[in-house]
């Protein structure tokens, strides 16, 4: 069986950005308070300033966590180096 390979989405990938807890999702029915809309290159590469814990709502405590800046994202693909991310209650 073969691995598979992550592949980013390009920097202009629009994603929505949680208020409660700074997660970022493709689709807005992932997080429970809709912060607005950017791109991708609006945060990748850049340092996350809120550090990772589950939704308030749990709409979405799956989560993924970039390796290089430390954003979290509802999905790996808007992420450059994604690891799982796992959070204690």
């Amino acid at each position: 069986m073969t691995e598979k390979k992550h592949v980013p989405f390009p920097k202009e990938t629009k994603a929505y950005t949680c208020a409660n807890c700074g997660a970022v999702a493709l689709d807005a029915n992932n997080i429970c308070k809709v912060e607005g809309m950017g791109t991708k290159s609006d945060w990748c590469g850049i340092k996350g300033s809120k550090p990772p814990k589950h939704c308030h709502n749990k709409v979405n405590n799956v989560r993924w966590q970039c390796r290089n800046c430390g954003l979290t994202a509802v999905n790996p693909e808007l992420l450059c180096e994604p690891e799982k991310l796992k959070l204690s209650q």
